[in-house]
């Protein structure tokens, strides 16, 4: 009698088993389809968004490109609004100098080894020197100058670089 109960709950739980699979099938497709990367400030499903690429080495920063086209998802992983671990922060305003856009970019310039072999280290941050940064803003944000801004010691941004826009 339990070699045939144990048979019958085998049974019964395969076939349980190959029902909610195919009861979950279509829902899983549907999930796996509508992975985008969602942000507050930039709608990834957006055809047009302004694109800035600057250059710098984290003391002066220039415009290297500037155009309206669709955001790569490269760009929008890394743009990002400011956190408490941002130590760059680049700034959009418009001619009244009112801020339109705060982003946060981290600290592209340092290089952190804190990883096997550099134990007996004394040092486990290095400067890379210059970095290309690229930042997206939604259309309907037309800024005329462009801030890069550095976190010091006490918490507050003091201003590193501004960069005139000429585009509208």
């Amino acid at each position: 009698m339990g070699d045939k109960l144990v048979a019958m709950v085998r049974v019964l739980f395969i076939l349980f088993s190959f029902s909610t699979l195919e009861a979950n099938d279509g829902s899983l497709n549907e999930v796996e389809q509508d992975k985008s990367i969602y942000k507050l400030h930039v709608d990834a499903l957006a055809e047009e968004a302004r694109i800035y690429t600057i250059v710098g080495d984290g003391k002066s920063f220039k415009l290297k490109q500037s155009y309206v086209g669709k955001p790569n998802k490269k760009f929008l992983r890394k743009t990002n609004l400011v956190t408490k671990r941002d130590r760059y922060v680049i700034k959009f305003m418009d001619e009244d100098n009112n801020i339109l856009m705060r982003l946060g970019i981290g600290d592209p310039f340092t290089a952190y080894a804190q990883h096997i072999g550099y134990e007996d280290s004394e040092r486990f941050s290095f400067q890379v020197g210059e970095q290309e940064i690229s930042t997206v803003i939604p259309m309907e944000i037309t800024p005329s100058n462009l801030i890069i801004e550095k976190r010091d010691v006490n918490d507050s941004f003091a201003q590193i670089s501004a960069i005139n826009l000429d585009i509208q």
